[in-house]
């Protein structure tokens, strides 16, 4: 293992060059992405604070200039129309006010009554009135601040126009105070002072976009209303803006509004002078990644070379444990991670060593462990076996060997179609499904040693061998013989439940349409003879309705039993003599045997009645051809017994084991309603129903009260 063939030397020195050059480029691409930004946002600060500065001073500017309208209106100079008054007065605000370089007095019309100083006397007598300076004051009676306006004289002035007013509040005069916004030292040095960076200025523009302030004074006066800074200054924003100026140098500027003149100011510097640090730092950044990359590679160099050494031990130790040298110890090399490694790899062969010792141990103990899991198969009550590919039995427990009436010996290794016992056994199916089945649970029918027909759920889980797929599925089946009984009568009385709620609900909702129907079919009818048939045909089967809904009443409306002592006998005339006209329509005969004495049965009448009528009705229905029907009432066996017996149809043995779930019925238009609550009431009597019939010769019916 040579240190430059060691593939681990080659990797660590390769990682750590990939990191270096990692970082060295991240160090690249963050200083080209956030330096510039950072310069930036600096410069950005001061121009905003620039601009900010300048609107503060400008402010102060328009106050003085402002606060000069007390003293022009209180000065008795400017109440008189002498021009020396007149004279005397501009020359004190000129003198006083460092803004001011030269005054006007202006009468009503417009006319030049007086000036200071003596370069404006040729306008003396002059007409100013279409100026915007003078109209503004003599109509609003305030003080104006004109634009940047160019005077005859070609200079550019900013007018401070006063209204003097009279006693009576009327414009006397109007006093004109110029600034002359190139000659005016202290205006253009408040403003030039402003120097950012080597190559940045700032001007300030009017509300016409005419510069007032320029480091470059031929510039003062100049129209940049289209300049893109400017355009947003006259829709009075304020914001920081990349631009190109006039000489197609790109700029960066801070741009600010000034309310109270309608002015903007605008601090900008060109973009190289700003980036002019990053690129700087950039050229030197060069020579220092270069030095750093072969710094750090030789460092990488020895640092996977002094790591080589001590691997290189442990890498000859180890061929030599695998060669089965168990004897094998390495002396301790260091303190770090390898050293530690080297300490855990003579503890592992130490431990080698005492599981080779303990490892016979081990297998004793896991044949104990497998008898014991064999003793807690056999004794599950459940059926567990499991079979292979070919379909022979790999394993079999006690319980399922009883089921099939044999021993688990003579299971194992004999075919699963050898045996009947899965009613629906399908081995091929059972191998294409064990994938999607799994774990869940499937129903099937298992076949005792005596022929008997049990309910099993059974968990088909595959075994699957390694790196081979399924090699053998296990089959863990639970007897839920009793469950399903137990369930299927839970579905029974369920469906009697819901069955009886959506009576309520469904009579209730059809009985009021239905007698409205029947009431505009029989006036229908009584109008029109030519389809009178179809009429009765429509009125039967609204009857047939009618009758449904009356059963849908009876059974999902509770009724409140009132129980008391009673002779069936007198109630079994009673419902005879209901039946009697239809007894003599269907050619039946009805034949009563009553024995003599029949003990009182606590009952409830009307429910009674209710089960004796749907008997009879039934019977008489069940015998189209007519016949007899005998009705007996007798004391057996401490119970007393109500038979009807009919000469009708009869009913199929298959069928009778249905009779009384809901809407069942062996009749061609019944509902099973009317026998399903007949059961019902008998029950609540404490009774029950037997039903006996033979296809073609007849039914009997034996209800059974317990004579208590």
């Amino acid at each position: 293992m040579k240190l430059f063939k060691s593939r681990i030397f080659w990797k660590i020195y390769i990682i750590n060059l990939a990191i270096i050059c990692m970082l060295l480029g991240l160090m690249f691409i963050v200083s080209r992405i956030i330096l510039p930004e950072i310069s930036k946002e600096q410069y950005r600060q001061i121009t905003d604070k620039t601009v900010l500065r300048m609107k503060d001073q400008i402010s102060f500017i328009v106050k003085d200039l402002q606060s000069l309208e007390d003293y022009v209106q209180s000065n008795e100079h400017f109440q008189s129309n002498d021009f020396e008054q007149l004279f005397k007065g501009l020359e004190n605000i000129v003198t006083i006010s460092p803004y001011i370089d030269s005054a006007t007095v202006l009468d009503t019309n417009g006319y030049v009554q007086g000036f200071y100083p003596n370069d404006l006397k040729h306008l003396q007598n002059y007409n100013l009135s279409k100026r915007e300076y003078f109209q503004q004051p003599l109509k609003t009676k305030k003080v104006y601040l004109s634009d940047v306006v160019s005077a005859d004289t070609g200079r550019y002035l900013l007018v401070v126009s006063i209204p003097v007013l009279n006693n009576d509040k009327e414009v006397e005069r109007v006093v004109n105070l110029s600034l002359r916004i190139e000659n005016n030292q202290i205006f253009q040095s408040i403003f030039q002072s402003f120097k950012i960076g080597e190559n940045g200025y700032t001007f300030i523009v009017d509300r016409n976009g005419k510069i007032i302030s320029h480091p470059e004074k031929e510039r003062i006066g100049e129209d940049v209303s289209q300049n893109l800074v400017v355009k947003k200054l006259s829709k009075k924003q304020s914001g920081y803006e990349e631009i190109t100026n006039t000489k197609g140098i790109t700029m960066l500027a801070s741009f600010e509004h000034i309310p109270i003149l309608d002015w903007g100011i605008v601090a900008q510097i060109p973009v190289d002078e700003i980036y002019q640090p990053y690129l700087a730092f950039q050229k030197s950044l060069w020579t220092i990644s270069l030095i750093t990359f072969i710094v750090l590679s030789i460092l990488t160099a020895l640092y996977a070379r002094q790591m080589i050494h001590p691997i290189r031990r442990l890498y000859l130790a180890v061929d030599q444990v695998a060669k089965g040298d168990y004897n094998q110890r390495i002396e301790k090399i260091d303190n770090t991670e390898i050293g530690k490694l080297s300490s855990r790899f003579n503890e592992m062969i130490h431990y080698i060593r005492q599981s080779k010792a303990n490892l016979q141990l081990k297998e004793e103990q896991l044949k104990e462990q497998k008898e014991f899991l064999r003793k807690i198969i056999d004794m599950n009550p459940s059926y567990i076996y499991a079979i292979d590919k070919e379909g022979k039995f790999t394993l079999v427990n006690e319980s399922f060997a009883k089921l099939l009436g044999t021993e688990t010996q003579y299971l194992l290794g004999k075919k699963i179609d050898d045996f009947q016992f899965n009613v629906k056994s399908n081995l091929i199916h059972v191998w294409e499904e064990i994938e999607k089945i799994k774990e869940r649970p499937v129903l099937e029918e298992f076949k005792d040693k005596e022929g008997k027909i049990r309910w099993v759920e059974t968990v088909r889980l595959p075994i699957f061998a390694p790196n081979a797929g399924t090699e053998q599925v296990l089959f863990v089946s639970t007897d839920i013989t009793e469950r399903k009984q137990a369930e299927e009568l839970l579905r029974k009385s369920e469906k009697l439940a819901v069955v009886g709620e959506l009576a309520a609900g469904v009579a209730h909702e059809i009985r009021n349409p239905l007698t409205s129907i029947k009431g505009f079919i029989h006036l229908l009818k009584e109008g029109n003879e030519k389809h009178k048939h179809y009429f009765d045909i429509i009125e039967s089967e609204l009857e047939r309705i009618s009758l449904i809904v009356n059963e849908f009443l009876m059974l999902g409306k509770p009724q409140v039993m009132n129980f008391q002592q009673k002779d069936v006998s007198v109630l079994l005339k009673d419902v005879m003599a209901l039946f009697d006209a239809q007894a003599i329509l269907n050619n039946v005969h009805i034949v009563s045997e009553f024995e003599s004495d029949l003990p009182l049965l606590y009952c409830d009448e009307n429910q009674l009645k209710q089960v004796f009528i749907n008997v009879i009705k039934n019977a008489i229905e069940a015998m189209p051809n007519g016949g007899e029907m005998k009705i007996q009432a007798k004391v057996q066996e401490n119970n007393l017994v109500i038979r009807f017996i009919d000469q009708g149809c009869g009913i199929p043995k298959d069928r009778i084991a249905k009779l009384g779930e809901p809407f069942y019925s062996t009749k061609e238009k019944g509902t099973g309603l009317g026998l399903m609550v007949s059961y019902k009431i008998i029950e609540a009597h404490r009774g029950s129903i037997k039903i006996e019939s033979e296809v073609g010769r007849g039914t009997i019916v034996d209800i059974i009260f317990p004579i208590s």
